[in-house]
């Protein structure tokens, strides 16, 4: 039976279009913020009444593992500002969505492979968009049997067309005047029409298409049926225990003395490393991409070995998780000396952004690490691996969010500061709304220089004042947590800070 049949898919088509408009009048020309969070919420009300007026079974598990997810990530979108953050908490969001379709059929996430996450990133969006051509034939077609069906693929072959035409034509009018001359008098037509509302009727009826057919495709694929349980994964390529044992006492060799070389000069301190004729600083910065890149490569080496090794009783052999596990610890104590380079060179040169999250990066690496590890000790299934992996990605990205990265890192090089008398208050400024409540001390500071020679206030406040011009007439929709306190506690200092900036 089509759950689809009749009419249910006008009330879908409906329900899209609406999601459509409400994308225009939530995004168009604005930042993202609260906004986010409201049109998710709008997306899930749409999904879950079709779903109960319809009468359509669906896998509950799947609610209660994603929707917190997805409104954890959808939220922070209206609470930070920091744009990496940002990024990656709309990235998420749609990640969830999207295991939140698959899920919804009755799949069970905790026997993905990373092929099957791989599949609903790309496979399912592409399914998603045709089923939304397939809908709009179906709702647009008229008449009954060969005729329908023809009438379907006219129609869908149209709205395929159309809108794709329509925006290379605008894209080659606004690269090229002569084209668009001659455009603009073979038809000459005059809609009166801007160019904006153009752009918010195309990204209405692009949005449209997007909820049509994710929402058709969720509707006709759920059922409360679970999937039978995955078969093991199989190994076809076998890696020879002998081959193991060489590759990896080789790579132990090697990492064993390059951690003696660590512990010889790195973890001595100071002394030990200026008598080269190096700083300290200078040591510990140099190579330090290249260690990273070592601990991401041997864990994919460690990963694919163990993948296809040979095995005894569905287990490594003893030789294997002897050999890798020195391997992995020595890797760890290499992540340790990357890490402490990295600390090293902070103190410094100071915090940024991307050095306190490739810290953040290092330790969930090492996490990762013991987990692999404990794979091999205990046999573990490629599945149960992978969906701890996921926990672990999603772990991360939480972290991030809770823990403030701007704030952390305006905090501490103004600590830094004190001793150092140095403090980089052109950085400083670029940082998000996130780190302006640890900026406003600095206000009271007069006769405090920067490291650039300007005085600090002075300089503090110029770049307050401009974050203030541009965020205080934003409109409801870019409301977030951040930029609405930024703008509260500037406005309290509003005096002060024209003082300083005359």
């Amino acid at each position: 039976m089509n759950i689809l049949a009749n009419k249910r898919l006008y009330v879908v088509g409906i329900i899209s279009l609406g999601l459509g408009i409400l994308f225009d009048y939530l995004f168009y020309d604005k930042f993202f913020g609260i906004s986010y969070l409201i049109y998710t919420v709008s997306l899930l009300v749409g999904l879950f009444a079709l779903l109960t007026v319809f009468k359509v079974p669906y896998n509950k598990k799947a609610v209660v593992w994603f929707l917190p997810g997805v409104l954890f990530f959808a939220l922070m979108v209206g609470v930070r500002a920091n744009f990496f953050i940002h990024f990656w908490n709309m990235v998420l969001t749609i990640a969830f969505l999207l295991l939140s379709a698959h899920q919804l059929s009755g799949r069970n996430i905790r026997k993905n492979l990373f092929l099957d996450y791989l599949k609903t990133a790309v496979v399912l969006p592409l399914s998603m968009l045709g089923r939304s051509f397939n809908a709009l034939g179906r709702m647009l077609s008229v008449g009954k049997g060969e005729r329908s069906g023809k009438n379907a693929q006219i129609i869908k072959g149209i709205l395929i067309t159309v809108p794709i035409v329509l925006f290379f034509l605008f894209l080659l009018s606004s690269a090229d005047l002569v084209f668009k001359e001659l455009i603009n008098n073979l038809f000459s037509f005059n809609f009166n029409i801007s160019e904006d509302v153009l752009a918010q009727i195309w990204w209405a009826a692009v949005f449209t298409l997007v909820w049509l057919g994710a929402y058709t495709y969720i509707l006709e694929k759920s059922s409360v049926s679970e999937t039978s349980s995955a078969a093991p994964v199989a190994r076809n390529f076998k890696f020879g225990n002998i081959e193991a044992g060489i590759l990896f006492t080789t790579l132990n060799v090697l990492f064993l003395t390059f951690v003696a070389i660590q512990i010889r000069y790195l973890f001595a301190g100071h002394n030990a490393i200026t008598q080269f004729g190096f700083t300290y600083a200078e040591y510990a910065h140099k190579g330090f991409g290249e260690l990273v890149a070592v601990a991401l490569l041997s864990f994919g080496l460690v990963f694919l070995a163990e993948r296809y090794v040979e095995r005894s009783d569905s287990k490594p052999s003893l030789l294997f998780k002897t050999l890798t596990g020195v391997l992995m610890a020595l890797v760890l104590v290499i992540m340790v000396s990357a890490f402490m380079r990295l600390a090293i060179y902070e103190q410094a040169y100071g915090f940024t952004l991307a050095r306190i999250l490739v810290q953040a990066f290092i330790v969930w690496l090492a996490a990762v690490f013991l987990w692999l590890g404990y794979k091999i000790i205990k046999g573990l299934e490629d599945r149960p691996f992978v969906f701890g992996l996921f926990l672990s990605v999603i772990s991360f990205f939480v972290f991030i969010n809770l823990f403030n990265p701007d704030a952390f890192v305006a905090r501490k090089n103004i600590s830094q500061s004190l001793e150092t008398g140095e403090l980089d208050t052109k950085y400083l400024s670029s940082l998000s709304a996130d780190a302006i409540p640890e900026l406003m001390p600095l206000l009271e500071m007069p006769g405090v220089k920067d490291k650039y020679g300007n005085e600090l206030s002075k300089e503090v406040a110029i770049a307050l004042k401009g974050y203030y011009d541009s965020a205080v007439n934003e409109p409801w929709q870019s409301y977030s947590v951040s930029r609405n306190r930024a703008v509260g506690l500037i406005s309290n200092k509003l005096n002060l800070i024209s003082t300083l900036t005359k």
